[in-house]
C-alpha cells in the first residue's frame, strides 16, 4: 500500500467546480499568497549552514567531552557509566526547558538482557507547541563500555568512549532541543526528543519505545535520527538514509541551500540504527550520518577526533530542514516496493 500527499491544487480545482471560474481564480490567488508567505517565513528563519556558529560549537563540544569522557566508562547499558550519562542528559533536558515524557520523569527504563534482570534507560523530553502532530528527534547515547560484549573487533578491555558513536548524535539532539525551545518561532509541530539506550545491543531501546510509546504513535508526523555525525572532513558528504519512507523527502532535502558539504541520499529505510523501528511502524523516518571510519567501535573513537565545526554545520542544515518541513503539514508514509 502506498500513500502520497494530497495535491492542494486539485483541492482548488474541486472547489472551482462548485463555485465557478471566478472562485477558482480567487482561491488560486489566495493559495499563491499563502505559499509566498510560508516561503518568506521559512527563508527568514532558516539557518545558514555555511557559517559556523561559535556558540553552537561551544555547546556541542562541552556535551561531547562529558559524554565521551572516561568518567562515563563507555556508557554500556546497565552499568554505572550509563547511569552517569543518563543523569547528565536528564539535567541538560531540564536546563533547556523540555517537559518530561518518560515513565518516571524523563526516564523510560526497560529490560534488555535475556534474564530481564538488567535495565537500560531511554531519556525522553517534550516540547509542547499545542500542535496535533509531533516530530520525533532521536539519537542513542549508549556505547560499548570496556568492549566486553561482541563487537566487530577483538576486545581490548579498554574504555570505548564512543565520541562519534554516538556522543556526537546525542550532542546534536540536545542542540536541536535548545534551538527549537529558544527560537522565537512557534512551530506547527510538537517535538519529542529521545536519547535511546541499548542501541549497540540490537536497537533495543528504540524497539521498546515503539512497542511502549509515551505518546500515541498515530500523532507522530515523522522521525529524524542522528547516529555518528562527528567525523566529517572537507569534501565528505552528509549521508541521509530513509528517502524511501516518504515521497516528499528528496525534493525537500535538495531545497536546503548549503555549500558546506555535498549530500549523499539513499532510499534505504531500515538501516542499522534507531529510525528503523519507526519505519516498521509505518512512520516516515530519516537517518543522518557521516559514515564509518577506522576508529569505529574501537577505543580510539575519542573526542580529539571530532570535527565540532562541521557538526555544527550539520545541525544548522537539520534546523533548516525542520523549519521547511514545518510548512508541509502531515508527511505521508510511503511503503516502497522492494
Amino acid at each position: 500500500m502506498k500513500f502520497v500527499e494530497r495535491d492542494s491544487v486539485s483541492a482548488v480545482v474541486l472547489k472551482g467546480m462548485r463555485f465557478g471560474y471566478d472562485s477558482v481564480k480567487s482561491l488560486a490567488m489566495k493559495q499563491k499568497t499563502f505559499l509566498i508567505f510560508l516561503f518568506l517565513s521559512y527563508s527568514l528563519n532558516a539557518q545558514d549552514c555555511s557559517t559556523i556558529d561559535k556558540e553552537v560549537v561551544s555547546r556541542i563540544k562541552s556535551d561531547i567531552k562529558i559524554l565521551a569522557s572516561d568518567l562515563m566508562e563507555g556508557r554500556e547499558p546497565g552499568t554505572a557509566g550509563e547511569i552517569k550519562a543518563r543523569d547528565f542528559i536528564v539535567e541538560r533536558m531540564q536546563d533547556i526547558g523540555l517537559q518530561p515524557r518518560g515513565v518516571e520523569g524523563y526516564i523510560q527504563a526497560f529490560p534488555f538482557s535475556e534474564e530481564d534482570s538488567q535495565k537500560a534507560h531511554n531519556i525522553i523530553g517534550f516540547l509542547d507547541n499545542g500542535a496535533q502532530q509531533t516530530v520525533v528527534i532521536t539519537a542513542h547515547y549508549d556505547h560499548l563500555g570496556y568492549g566486553s560484549y561482541p563487537v566487530n573487533h577483538i576486545s581490548s578491555n579498554e574504555i570505548h568512549n564512543g565520541a562519534d558513536d554516538n556522543a556526537s548524535g546525542t550532542a546534536a539532539l540536545l542542540e536541536l532541543a535548545y534551538y527549537l525551545k529558544s527560537n522565537p518561532i512557534k512551530e506547527k509541530n510538537n517535538f519529542l526528543f529521545i536519547a535511546f539506550s541499548a542501541e549497540e545491543k540490537g536497537l533495543k531501546g528504540s524497539k521498546y519505545f515503539v512497542l511502549n510509546p509515551s505518546l500515541n504513535l498515530s500523532a507522530v508526523n515523522y522521525v529524524l535520527n542522528m547516529d555518528m555525525i562527528g567525523r566529517m572532513e572537507t569534501g565528505m558528504p552528509l549521508t541521509i538514509e530513509g528517502l524511501g519512507s516518504s515521497l516528499i523527502w528528496e525534493s525537500s532535502l535538495k531545497a536546503i541551500e548549503c555549500d558546506a558539504f555535498p549530500l549523499t541520499l539513499k532510499k534505504r529505510e531500515n538501516g542499522p540504527s534507531d529510525h528503523a523501528a519507526f519505519y516498521y511502524a509505518g512512520i516516515p523516518a530519516l537517518h543522518f550520518w557521516t559514515g564509518k571510519h577506522d576508529d569505529y567501535h574501537k577505543p580510539s573513537d575519542d573526542v580529539e577526533k571530532i570535527n565540532f565545526e562541521a557538526e555544527s554545520q550539520i545541525i544548522s542544515f537539520i534546523e533548516s530542514f525542520i523549519l521547511l518541513m514545518d510548512t508541509k503539514g502531515r508527511i505521508d508514509f510511503y511503503l516502497r516496493e522492494k
